[in-house]
Order: C-alpha cells, then structure tokens, then sequence
C-alpha cells in the first residue's frame, strides 16, 4: 500500500493549510493570538511561527503547549509548525512523539512529518522508541507503528539501532516488516537479532521483517536454513515463510524445504507455507507448481481458519490456476471471519485486475472496508469493476473510511464515473477532511466528473478558507476550457499563489496552467511567483506562464 500512502500523505499536507495568516504580524503579537477563542486566528498564528521559527523568542515552546490541544486541528498545524521550524525544535520531541500514537489519523501524520524534519538524532530517538513500544497500550503500539511505517526509509537507520534493545526488539522488527523492502539496510541487524536473541516471539518477528523485506534480505539466507535445521515447528514455520518471500535467492534451502514438506503431516502450517516456498524460490519449475496447487486447494478445507488464510494467500500469490481455485476460493470467501478475510487482503493488491472480485467482496464487510479500499487504491484504474461497491461503501458511518473509499474513486479515475453523484454528495459530509478530499476526487476524475461543477462553483466562497482552493483546484481538472468557470475559479487560485505552504502554491499555479488562456489575469501574480523560494513551484509557474501564453 506504500505507494498510495505517498500519494495520501503529499495530498495531506496540500489539505493541513486550512488557513493561513498573511499579515507581517510581530512576534509578541503571534504568541499573544494563540490565546485567541476564534480558531482561525491561531490557526493563523501557528502557521506564521512555523514560518518565523527562532526569530520569534518563545516560538517554540508556544507551539509545544499547542499540541495538547483539544482541537485535531490545532494540534496537526502546530506540529506541522514545529517540523518547518526543523533541527531547532528539538526540544518538542518527546511531545511529538507522543502524538505519533495520537486518534487523529492528520494529527499522526503531522507529527511524524515534523519529528522526521526535526531529526532530534538516535540519543533521543532510541529511547522515545523504547518508551513508546514498551509502554504504550496495544491499540496505541498500532497507531505507533503504523505512523513510522509511513516514515519509511527515514525511520530504518533508528529502527536498526532499536533492535539491539532489548525492551524495544520486537516493536522495531514489526515496524521494519510494515516498512518492508525500504528497510534493507536492517538486514545485517535483523540477522544479528535471529542469531542472538533466545525469545521465539522476537525471532519470529524478525524472520518476518526478513520475509517483508523480500529479496533484499538474501544474506539471512544462511540463518533462515538453520533455523529450518534446529528450531521447532513454531519458528520453522516463519523461517520458511521468509525463504519464500525472497525467492529464487533462497534456492539454497530447496532440500530443507522438501523435507519438511514430506515429514510435517502433523504440522500441516508449516507444510503449507513449505509448499509454497519451494514454489517461490523455483518458479521456473513447472512440474513442482503442479505439484503444489493441488495441495494448497486442499488445505483450503481446513478446519483452522489460520491455515485457510495461508493456503489461499499462497494460491493468490502462485497465480494457480482459476478454473481450479475460484469455487474454492469464493467458498473460502463466503465462510470465513473477517480476521481471516483481513488476512488474505493482505495479498491481493499485487494481482490487480484479477483481485477485483475478491476486494467487491471485502468493501461489502464493515471491518475491511477501509482497507479494501485502499487497496482498490493501489490497483487504480484496472479495478473498476468495484466502483459500485464504491459507492455503496461510501455510506459507512466511519469518515476515515469514506475518506479512503474517495482515495480508491480518486485513483481509478475517469473510470469511476458512475460514483459522481456519491462523491457530490461527500461536498456536504458532516467531516471537513471528507469535504475535502471529495474535492480533490472530483478533480482526478476530471471532465468525467462535469455533473459536480455546479456544487463546486457554489463551495468557492465560504466561511471555510480551505475548501474554495480545493473547488477550484477540481474545477481547473473538470472543466478548464470554460470561460464562466475561469472566471470564477481563477481568482481563488491567483489568492492561494500567495499561501505559506509550497506545495499549496504548487497546486495552484498547475491548475492556473490548466485554464491556459483563460487565466491571463493571473500573470502578473505569476511573474512574481517566478522568485518563489521552492524550485517546483518556480517549475510549475513558468510552465503556466507558458500555457497562458505569456
């Protein structure tokens, strides 16, 4: 999923400058309005600290005592704040950290952005990791992990450092597996981990941050088979499991793999997850596929839902044949719990079109919803064939999920546009964040998505200072050839040229080019734009600049 969380994670930030502050405020009066009632005006106030940093005397700790605001938003712009301060806000570390594991899905994001710009070091980070993983209660080790997931490559170099601590191991072996392939420089830790430490439960984890990193993690190679050799069922298990997920590289341990595939009858976990590594790590050999198929489909009757979940996954990622796995596998589908549902989910984003039935099925189920559509995400235009269930999903009575529904429309496109009228209708959710983002999906649908302008041109004025640029930014994608729409969108964009945020102005000056001709008056705010201090955004204005004609 890591490529759509890029995506997610760029359209975020473009949506955390709500509002922002223009006036050349000084800094008593910037720290005085962060008492203010009106939440717009310390909005304000907080984006314009970020923008000044140390230059303001106090700026820092101001923001610090923001972050445990009661308001989600308030608590995202001031960490946004902090990390564009960057190295020199330090000090508001451990308060950041804490937020990592906060309930707010932008809140989490902010907060790992700024603690990745802040870079407070290993010294302070190793032990906030320890802290964090050893004491944190289960629901927030999820949010945790999941936050420096999306970190990624950033996060691996402290992670590898947490290995070597006891308390903190097995949390950092979990967050390196969600990590996966990026995390490789962990290698050489991870064996170290497998090689030293007596606890199953942490060798385990890491043999499946090896498995996670894939064919990268060839050098545990040698390790992974002597686990195969000694240890018990339990730990054979992901042993083989990691072999399998790096693949031919691991064709060293094909005998190890065919005996217990031979002699684990009474294991019939680890003979699955045997099959289906001799299967990975010698795809060429056609006889041994014919071989395993056939297996698998039969542990696919299983009584325990843990080894359907693994032969189906195995099948999946095999591409085994469909005439033989489909009325299986639907069966699978139509008996199983959501924790084993959930499990095969994990499996299907690398089989795109074709795992477009099995998602349908999945966005119909309220517990996987969320993360079916993510992947539908991640397949993009191939799956829309679930644009229907889309849209059925879109009434789901949690908005971070309708949120990801609108991401998975968004990413199938023009092809989703049957969902127009559901996602029209998202202009008015109850959640700002949705409001927004059924913006930004209206405008990746582009012309497909005609129907929304009258809505759209109705959302450029309003109370909300955000929600304008987002219209305007989607009526340049639907509709750019329109002079009446220009005319009213273009204004609001010529207005967000002048937004704190780099990225913001970056969206507008591209969406300003989509209008060409017909956003001549934009041209002396562009020509000044042609200074910006970010080189895409000086990118984007002289390819407007020309689109315009100037």
């Amino acid at each position: 999923m890591r490529n759509f969380v890029v995506i997610t994670l760029a359209w975020t930030v473009f949506l955390s400058f709500a509002v922002v502050c223009r006036a050349d405020q000084d800094g008593s009066s910037l720290l005085e309005a962060l008492n203010s009632d009106d939440q717009s005006t310390r909005l304000s106030a907080i984006d314009r600290l970020g923008q000044l940093g140390t230059k303001v005397d106090g700026a820092v700790s101001a923001l610090i005592g923001q972050l445990d605001d009661d308001s989600p938003l308030v608590r995202a712009h001031s960490a946004q704040a902090l990390g564009q301060i960057g190295p020199t806000a330090k000090p508001a570390a451990d308060a950041l950290a804490k937020l990592v594991a906060d309930a707010d899905l932008h809140v989490r994001r902010e907060a790992v952005q700024a603690f990745s710009k802040i870079r407070p070091g290993p010294e302070v980070t190793i032990p906030l990791l320890t802290k964090l993983f050893a004491e944190a209660a289960p629901e927030v080790r999820i949010h945790i992990m999941h936050a420096l997931g999306e970190a990624g490559e950033q996060a691996v170099e402290p992670l590898a450092k947490a290995l070597k601590q006891k308390k903190a191991a097995y949390w950092a072996c979990l967050v390196l597996a969600e990590i996966g392939p990026e995390a490789q420089a962990a290698v050489p830790a991870l064996i170290e981990l497998l090689q030293s430490d007596d606890r199953p439960e942490v060798r385990r984890e890491a043999m499946l941050a090896l498995a996670a990193i894939g064919s990268q993690a060839a050098a545990a190679v040698p390790s992974l088979i002597e686990v195969l050799d000694r240890d018990d069922p339990a730990t054979r298990g992901p042993a083989a499991y990691a072999l399998g997920a790096i693949g031919p590289e691991a064709k060293a341990a094909k005998s190890q793999l065919r005996k217990l595939v031979d002699a684990s009858a009474t294991h019939p976990f680890l003979q699955t997850v045997s099959l289906w590594a001799l299967a990975r790590i010698n795809p060429d050999d056609k006889s041994l596929q014919r071989e395993v198929a056939p297996r698998l489909i039969e542990a696919l009757k299983a009584s325990e839902p843990r080894l359907r979940a693994a032969a189906a996954r195995a099948l999946l990622d095999l591409d085994a044949d469909p005439e033989l796995t489909r009325p299986l596998m639907k069966k699978v589908m139509d008996d199983a719990d959501p924790e084993v549902l959930n499990d095969m989910l994990d499996a299907l984003a690398s089989l795109g079109e074709k795992a477009v039935p099995r998602l349908i099925h999945a966005l119909g189920t309220e517990e996987l919803r969320a993360r079916a559509a993510a992947i539908v995400a991640r397949i993009g235009p191939p799956a829309k064939g679930a644009v229907p269930a889309l849209i059925e999903a879109l009434g789901d009575k949690n908005a971070e999920t309708r949120n990801e529904v609108l991401f998975a429309i968004a990413a199938i496109g023009a092809e989703a546009q049957a969902a127009v009228p559901a996602t029209i209708e998202a202009l008015t959710d109850a959640d700002m964040n949705v409001r927004y983002t059924a913006c930004y999906t209206l405008g990746k649908l582009g012309p497909a998505a005609k129907a929304a302008e009258p809505k759209l041109l109705e959302k450029l004025v309003g109370p909300d200072r955000f929600l304008p640029m987002a219209a305007a930014w989607a009526l340049a994608q639907i509709e750019p050839d329109c002079a009446e729409t220009a005319a009213k969108a273009v204004p609001v964009l010529i207005d967000a040229l002048g937004e704190p945020d780099p990225l913001s102005r970056l969206h507008a000056a591209e969406a300003l080019g989509h209008f060409g001709p017909l956003a001549k008056e934009a041209v002396e705010k562009l020509k000044a734009a042609q200074e910006d201090e970010d080189p895409a955004v000086r990118d984007a204005v002289a390819e407007t600049l020309k689109a315009i004609g100037r």
